[in-house]
């Protein structure tokens, strides 16, 4: 498990217009990975009430040194603590575990005194939680003179964008992909039919995670050279025995061939039969 802390650092908020627009942060991170939420105040938080929040979901409420957690939404109870030894120096930082794509969203953190918000102590973290993208590729249909390509990302989250692309860099995606998917994931299918001996490449773009995985196949085309040979053979078969039977008639009536010749004989036609 990994903690990612914003490399900004902890971001200490003093006085600020009223009405001025909340500070965002934004934060990316891979799904399962643990998160620190930065805030801090230039003030002692011990007697002051702090209240984070998810598009409205209750994330972590904190006041006069205590935490509640009833008052916490389902899918953070567990997941979510803050820092106590460093509230009295104004760090309202909390970290969330094992995130999930579903935590992805706009958090906002509170400072308020008296049950009042103060007008400098709102601040705004943008999370994006991504599962990446990893494609897989096949060949379930190869045949003479074309072959099917497929190319599968499955769980992905944000949805990547998913192309195949020959050698040369060349978009070779001849259709639009199979998208599905719950829960925040996705799941996309994207087949192309290929004429061309090559090596080809499937790649899936997260421009979100600023994330992007390939993966490569070769493909040998076989040419359909096989019926031609066949028809050429048997014309030449053909000919070939209206040749030869041509040949035994004029022969036969050269040296009078008899019905049949002995198993033992081993000469050649044109020089006669000596019995």
């Amino acid at each position: 498990m990994e903690l990612v802390l914003v490399s900004l650092g902890l971001l200490t908020f003093t006085g600020k217009a009223f009405g001025d627009k909340p500070d965002q942060t934004p934060i990316t991170i891979k799904e399962d990975e643990s998160v620190i939420l930065p805030c801090s105040f230039s003030t002692s938080l011990t007697d002051k009430r702090i209240d984070w929040k998810k598009d409205g979901e209750d994330v972590f409420f904190y006041e006069n040194g205590r935490v509640y957690p009833s008052s916490q939404d389902e899918q953070f109870r567990l997941r979510v603590s803050h820092f106590p030894d460093e509230v009295k120096s104004g760090n309202a930082s909390i970290t969330i575990k094992q995130a999930k794509v579903s935590d992805s969203g706009t958090y906002t953190c509170l400072y308020l005194n008296q049950g009042q918000t103060l007008p400098s102590g709102t601040h705004q973290i943008i999370l994006t939680v991504g599962a990446f993208a990893r494609p897989s590729v096949s060949s379930p249909n190869v045949t003479a003179g074309w072959a099917l390509l497929r190319c599968e990302v499955l769980g992905a989250s944000p949805k990547p964008t998913v192309a195949w692309y020959d050698s040369d860099g060349n978009n070779v995606s001849d259709r639009e992909p199979e998208v599905s998917g719950e829960g925040g994931h996705y799941n996309i299918i994207l087949e192309t039919n290929m004429t061309k001996t090559d090596s080809y490449t499937c790649v899936a773009t997260q421009n979100e995670l600023h994330h992007q995985s390939n993966k490569s196949t070769s493909v040998n085309i076989r040419v359909a050279h096989m019926a031609p040979q066949l028809i050429n053979y048997m014309h030449r078969e053909e000919r070939t025995g209206s040749l030869e039977k041509s040949r035994m008639a004029v022969l036969s009536r050269t040296i009078s061939l008899p019905r049949s010749l002995p198993e033992s004989y081993t000469g050649h036609l044109d020089q006669g039969y000596n019995r």
